[in-house]
C-alpha cells in the first residue's frame, strides 16, 4: 500500500507531466516561425479587384471594385456591401497553418473532388474543401498545395448573393 508521502509525489509528477504537455501543445516546439506565420496567398487585399464565388450547386456571385467602390456583376447589379467584402478578403492573408502537396488520387479525403466551391480573387483560384477533424480547420487548394487555414471564412463563401448587397441602398 503506498502512503501518504508517495502518493502526493506521483501526484506532483502527473502534474507536471500535464503542465509540460500544455506548453507543447500550446507554443507547438519544432515548428519553423517563419513557416509557422505565412499567409494563405501573396494577395494584398487593397489590391484585389475581382471576386468570383461559386459552388457545385451552380451558385455564382461576382463582384468587382469600380472606381475604388465595390459592386455586385452577377447575378444582380447592385452596391455591395464594403464591409462584409473587406472580412472576406482577409482569407487572402489569413494565416496557413500547414501546406502539403496531395497527389490527384487523394483529393477526396480533403473534400477537394470536386471542391464545393471555388473563390477566385483576380487571378488566383482557391478551392475550399473539407474540414478537417482534430482543430476543424478548412482545407484549401490552391494550385498543387492544400492548404489548412482558420475556419472563420466559411460562412461569407456560403452567404448568398443578397447578403452582399450594402445595407443602404
Amino acid at each position: 500500500m503506498l502512503n501518504y508521502h508517495s502518493r502526493t509525489i506521483i501526484n506532483l509528477g502527473l502534474l507536471i507531466l500535464v503542465v509540460v504537455l500544455v506548453l507543447i501543445t500550446l507554443y507547438e516546439p519544432g515548428l519553423d516561425e517563419t513557416e509557422h506565420k505565412l499567409p494563405l496567398t501573396n494577395l494584398n487585399p487593397t489590391e484585389i479587384n475581382s471576386i468570383r464565388i461559386s459552388d457545385t450547386k451552380g451558385r455564382e456571385l461576382i463582384l468587382k471594385k469600380l472606381q475604388g467602390h465595390w459592386q455586385m456583376t452577377s447575378p444582380h447589379q447592385e452596391a455591395a456591401d464594403e464591409t462584409r467584402i473587406a472580412q472576406l478578403l482577409g482569407i487572402a492573408t489569413t494565416r496557413s497553418f500547414s501546406h502539403f502537396i496531395v497527389p490527384e488520387d487523394r483529393l477526396a479525403e480533403f473534400g477537394l473532388n470536386p471542391a464545393p466551391i471555388q473563390l477566385k480573387l483576380n487571378n488566383v483560384t482557391l478551392e475550399i474543401g473539407g474540414n478537417e477533424s482534430l482543430r476543424f480547420r478548412r482545407y484549401v487548394r490552391i494550385g498543387d498545395q492544400i492548404h489548412l487555414i482558420s475556419n472563420g471564412f466559411h460562412h461569407h463563401l456560403m452567404a448568398q448573393p443578397d447578403d452582399f448587397i450594402a445595407p443602404n441602398r
